[in-house]
């Protein structure tokens, strides 16, 4: 089985951190990787090696799509072996993969035809994202399926989910802003600023009630983030670019190894207000080391934000979040270095 040798990475620094590899790909696992605590290096190892078993499942899915419709795929399979995984996939590429591989799951075979069709029309150009772009949700095909999803996301003893499109509402503004809070987030955490640029390629503004924001392994570089008022502009981003990327980062560890064994085992959330699954607890108490670290910098050093009482907010939640992961989660070997990099406190976390 062959060893890939990642990016910034040393055959020693490999040898002495080794976990084993990721299945199907021969990739290597590294233990360093399983830290709240963002890092360049560690950002660009996860995202290459999340490429890797992209194109593993992808070309899998194709063979099986193929051999199924009786038709000759092979231009699409050497399309996906020739695709440069030194360069950031776009979201659609995600995107598509995930819906052939629910069509064959469903044995659809109209379904895999179609996405068949949809995956052969893209151009290579639209299979990466080398630039972070902004614009309005409901633009491409390759989201109907996530928006469905979404849309019919029922929250018990809430008003069912709003989230529409922009109807051609200019996004160049709004795109500025979040460039300005990458910019602000780089002076204060420039290792939390790398893995935005590292994973974020598209930011897809929405406008309803019921959700700030999500991001989802089957779109893996988009976000989908409720767009602000003006005045909350800068703010917004500063939280959302955070949040949402250490969900993609997260999401990317937990494709290598599941970091918990009770997933779906009901607690007490540290955001939302109902109790939800495990592994959605052990997400937000993730994301929200993230933003007391980074919204603690920022304090101190710009105090004109005033990120105060969100800061406050932060560290509040992560306190519970923290008390539930570390008596309710039942980890892995990986899970367990996690729960061990999560700070005391959030006051420890912006440190």
């Amino acid at each position: 089985m062959s060893t890939t040798h990642y990016p910034g990475s040393s055959s020693r620094d490999r040898s002495t951190s080794a976990a084993g590899t990721i299945p199907g790909t021969g990739a290597v696992l590294r233990a360093d990787w399983f830290s709240v605590m963002p890092s360049l290096e560690r950002a660009t190892q996860v995202a290459y090696a999340g490429r890797q078993l992209w194109q593993y499942n992808a070309i899998n899915a194709v063979q099986v799509a193929s051999t199924g419709l009786g038709r000759d795929l092979g231009v699409l399979s050497r399309a996906i072996l020739n695709v440069d995984l030194n360069r950031r996939l776009a979201p659609r590429l995600h995107a598509r993969l995930s819906a052939v591989m629910e069509a064959i799951a469903k044995k659809d075979g109209y379904m895999v035809y179609d996405q068949m069709q949809a995956w052969c029309s893209d151009e290579p150009s639209q299979w990466y994202a080398d630039e972070m772009e902004t614009e309005s949700m409901a633009i491409h095909a390759w989201e109907t399926g996530l928006i469905r999803e979404v849309r019919s996301t029922q929250v018990a003893d809430h008003a069912p989910l709003e989230f529409f499109p922009l109807l051609g509402a200019e996004t160049a503004e709004w795109h500025a802003t979040a460039l300005r809070a990458l910019e602000l987030i780089g002076e204060v955490d420039p290792e939390m600023a790398a893995e935005i640029r590292t994973h974020v390629a598209l930011i897809k503004l929405f406008q309803g009630d019921g959700m700030e924001g999500l991001s989802s392994p089957k779109a893996f570089g988009a976000i989908w983030l409720k767009a602000p008022e003006p005045e909350r502009a800068l703010a917004w981003f500063l939280e959302h670019l955070v949040h949402e990327c250490s969900h993609l980062h997260l999401n990317n560890l937990m494709s290598f190894d599941p970091v918990l064994t009770n997933p779906m085992e009901i607690h007490q959330a540290p955001i939302r207000p109902d109790p939800r699954p495990m592994f959605q607890v052990l997400h937000g108490t993730f994301v929200l080391a993230r933003n007391c670290r980074v919204h603690g910098r920022l304090q101190d050093r710009f105090p004109e934000l005033g990120l105060s009482t969100q800061l406050e907010k932060f560290r509040e939640q992560y306190g519970r979040g923290l008390q539930v992961t570390r008596e309710f989660m039942q980890s892995t070997a990986m899970g367990s270095l996690l729960l061990q990099s999560l700070p005391e406190s959030g006051v420890e976390a912006s440190a």
